[in-house]
């Protein structure tokens, strides 16, 4: 995996903590309980039997599943429920439920009481209240947002107590929402005259080959007269233009200046470049402030035809990502945040939608160095709530304040191309009645005019009659394939893309035979007799759906026939705790959606994407494994992703046939009813439109292999799966050869036989022993339906293979070591530099 660091943004971060009287200091050390005591505010409050931990933290990660924890009685319209009923594991059945404590010192010189000290949080779950020196500061109830209070009228020189109450409530969240403070808490220190935190805008408004316009809007607070020196700096250093200005600031200014930039280096998804504009303000000669904006350089248009970047027309290879980090929970690591964009970007992404909240600030700066397109999205309710205690008890009061923050945050970001203020939202079912689209909208615009407004509509055809699709720039749409056409030929001024996609299950290295698919629809044009497996584990052929949702290769075919839509968001891009749809009864805890599994481990359809979004690239793949049992694998289907033009498969030398795909003459799931709710499922006539399929192999072990020809019938690739033997051995794999002191390793853990080849029915307990440089954080296996505790040293395997995460702790190597009851010890190092 490419290590993504950036000489640039180390540069940024010099200037930051060291410019003089405006320094950020990362509070990472903090004592912690769940004990709700009814003094822990106060200052001298006795903690030293809390528990010390190390922010990011996710208090809720560590515990027991029980699907006790998050038993709710909710209906869920979008499964064509129409009275509430009782679902489990829908939040991840972690004890995320309660209230945390955190409480850290901090020491204050008299010199910092000239200052003004700010105390910055990235995201806190959920439910905050601030108290410094055991005075109450202020509260910010949504537990995705970024926030800061000026704390300095309640310091004292000497050591000051800073104590953060959390609280999350049952029926909060529809998803796993993580607990605690599990994005990092920053102390910033500035002269009392200063650049307000979030007070750069910087915009491109006029770009050309030769030339580029870079617009600063700049606010200012303090009092006096200073001089404000403006550098844009390039990605290597140099100081490509510059300008002074003299300043009276008020209570707060704001004034704007423009640039011109001689021959740009345009961001865009090939050659993400970056800017880096440095404000600095000078009492006469002595610097008081310096403030660092990355920034890009880089166009954006939005089209009836599609999505513009630099001009170039660009569909969306997207994906739908949540925000927690596999078996690590929500706690944020940026590294780990960099492994998932990896291997989006080996499967062809090129856009993220951050569903349904605002990310971590650091995921941003990630989708701005590795050039992915990002949307930001705000909200997953407004008023009309999903859940009991979710964000529409505090819409009213907090949701002006809520999605300021999120752009005045994140507007800098090259990446983002569109400002998302909803999703799904129960307002659909009442064509909006308080005119809320309308009331976010109009705020996303008195903040930022260069991006477009969207939101994500389940109901295509409320949100085009009630005109909340039309009240957005952009329209999203999910799980809509069948009426792309329709939508247009309605709306032929309606630009929109599919903003959720997909919706059929799958885990890794799991098959059901005999392969059948549900060509039943219901009124809704749901799939109507989803076959849902008692033990959890759906095939991996995507015949099994939620009753709304559909195979990749659907979309493809109606994204192919309808050029106009700006492109897909797939749901999702990684597996993640909580909705485990259709699998509630199962006793799952995580879903089943992505390409990529829960730990991190591709499935077969990852593969599947590629030869649709990595058209430069050759991909031969075929499943399922070879290691069967004669009795309860007697023939089955045999599917080949390719990008190659035909294929033949040989099982023990014998040929079944070279074979092509089966391009569609029409597509048989459209229709001109908008009001449809649900796109029914797949069949195979459409997935011999995407793949090469032989349909009835016979089981035979030994070797299974396919050779790929080119259009004259030459040979021009191979692979190969063979049966494994008794299993022999672990392997660990470290993913990377070299991580950096503080950041999190991972390790990839296989049973093979003696010739090195994968056991895939390998499911016995492993221990884990992890010594050296680093401590285990966390293990997984992909298993949805695996209650083993994740965060102690204890995994089974899962079709033979695990993952581990170990945090590095000090320079030198991590060693893993694993033992089965019947294999013998292995091990693996890792450096930590």
């Amino acid at each position: 995996m490419k290590k993504y660091t950036s000489a640039f943004f180390l540069i940024c971060a010099i200037n930051l903590s060291v410019a003089q009287n405006r320094t950020v200091e990362l509070l990472k050390q903090w004592k912690f309980t769940n004990y709700d005591s009814g003094a822990s505010f106060q200052e001298n409050f006795d903690d030293s039997d809390w528990q010390s931990v190390t922010v990011p933290h996710d208090w809720a990660v560590k515990g027991e599943f029980d699907f006790a924890n998050d038993l709710q009685l909710t209906m869920v319209i979008q499964d064509g429920e129409n009275k509430p009923h009782y679902r489990t594991g829908r939040s991840g059945a972690l004890p995320y439920v309660g209230v945390g404590w955190y409480r850290t010192k901090y020491h204050v010189t008299a010199a910092d009481l000239q200052q003004k000290v700010q105390l910055l949080f990235d995201g806190a779950m959920s439910n905050s209240r601030l108290y410094v020196n055991g005075q109450y500061i202020g509260e910010r109830p949504f537990g995705y947002i970024s926030f800061y209070f000026d704390i300095t009228p309640f310091l004292k020189e000497g050591k000051n107590t800073i104590a953060v109450r959390l609280e999350n409530y049952n029926s909060q969240s529809r998803w796993y929402p993580g607990a605690g403070l599990y994005r990092k808490v920053s102390l910033i220190k500035t002269n009392t005259s200063h650049v307000k935190t979030w007070g750069t805008f910087v915009t491109t408004p006029v770009i050309s080959k030769k030339r580029a316009t870079v617009k600063l809007d700049l606010e200012l607070e303090g009092s006096g007269t200073y001089t404000v020196k403006n550098e844009i700096i390039d990605g290597k250093g140099k100081v490509v233009t510059s300008k002074n200005k003299d300043i009276t600031i008020g209570a707060k200014t704001k004034f704007s200046e423009e640039f011109e930039v001689s021959k740009p280096n345009l961001w865009s998804l090939e050659t993400p470049n970056l800017y880096k504009l440095k404000t600095s303000v000078y009492q006469g000669n002595k610097e008081i402030d310096q403030y660092v904006t990355s920034f890009g350089i880089r166009s954006v248009r939005y089209e009836v035809d599609g999505f513009y970047l630099n001009d170039k027309k660009v569909r969306f290879n997207g994906v739908n990502m949540h925000h927690d980090l596999g078996p690590v929970g929500a706690a944020f690591h940026r590294e780990l945040f960099v492994r998932q964009m990896t291997k989006m970007k080996e499967m062809g992404v090129n856009a993220i939608r951050f569903s349904h909240n605002p990310p971590a600030p650091e995921a941003l700066d990630v989708c701005d160095e590795m050039g992915l397109l990002a949307i930001d999205e705000a909200f997953d309710e407004w008023q009309l709530g999903k859940v009991i205690n979710g964000y529409g008890l505090h819409f009213h009061k907090w949701a002006k304040t809520d999605l300021t923050d999120m752009i005045l945050r994140d507007r800098n970001h090259p990446s983002i191309i569109m400002w998302s203020i909803g999703n799904e939202i129960m307002e659909q079912y009442k064509h909006d009645p308080n005119k809320i689209t309308a009331y976010l909208n109009g705020i996303v615009k008195t903040l930022d005019t260069t991006r477009a407004t969207t939101a994500g509509f389940n109901s295509a055809k409320n949100a085009i009659d009630s005109g909340m699709a039309t009240t957005v720039d952009v329209a999203g749409f999910n799980y809509k394939p069948g009426v792309y056409a329709a939508i247009r030929k309605q709306n032929p001024n309606l630009k929109f893309y599919a903003s959720e996609t997909g919706g059929s299950v799958s885990v890794r290295n799991s098959y059901k035979f005999p392969v059948v698919f549900d060509t039943i629809h219901g009124k809704r044009g749901d799939s109507a007799n989803t076959i849902v497996f008692p033990d959890g584990h759906p095939g991996n052929y995507e015949t099994t759906n939620v009753p709304w949702g559909y195979p990749a290769y659907k979309e493809f075919a109606a994204q192919e026939k309808n050029t106009s839509v700006y492109g897909e968001f797939v749901w999702t891009g990684y597996d993640y705790l909580g909705e485990p749809s259709p699998y509630h009864d199962a006793k799952s805890r995580s879903s089943y959606f992505a390409p990529v599994d829960f730990v991190g481990l591709e499935k077969d359809k990852f593969y599947l994407y590629q030869t649709q979004w990595k058209k430069d690239e050759k991909v031969l793949y075929f499943f399922p494994h070879w290691t069967w049992n004669k009795e309860e694998a007697k023939s089955f289907p045999v599917v080949c992703y390719t990008s190659y033009d035909k294929a033949e498969l040989f099982v023990n030398g014998k040929s079944y046939g070279v074979k092509t795909k089966q391009p569609l003459s029409k597509l048989s799931f459209e229709g001109d009813n908008i009001a449809r709710e649900a796109s029914g499922g797949g069949n195979w006539e459409l997935f011999k439109a995407y793949a090469i399929i032989w349909d009835d192999v016979i089981y035979e072990p030994g070797e299974a292999k396919i050779l790929a020809y080119d259009k004259n019938n030459k040979k021009v690739a191979e692979t190969k799966r063979v049966t494994a033997g008794a299993p022999d051995h672990i392997t660990i794999q470290p993913e990377i050869k070299t991580i950096n002191n503080g950041e999190v390793g991972v390790f990839v853990v296989s049973v093979v036989d003696k010739d090195g080849n994968l056991c895939p029915h390998f499911n016995d307990d492993m221990d884990i022993e992890v010594s050296g440089a680093g401590a285990f954080l966390a293990a997984g296996n992909g298993d949805p339906v695996n209650m083993q505790n994740l965060s102690k040293p204890k995994r089974k395997f899962f079709n033979g293979q695990a993952v581990i995460f170990a945090q590095s702790t000090q320079k030198g190597n991590i060693t893993i070591t694993t033992t089965t009851k019947n294999l013998k010890a292995t091990s693996s190092e890792l450096e930590v530099k």
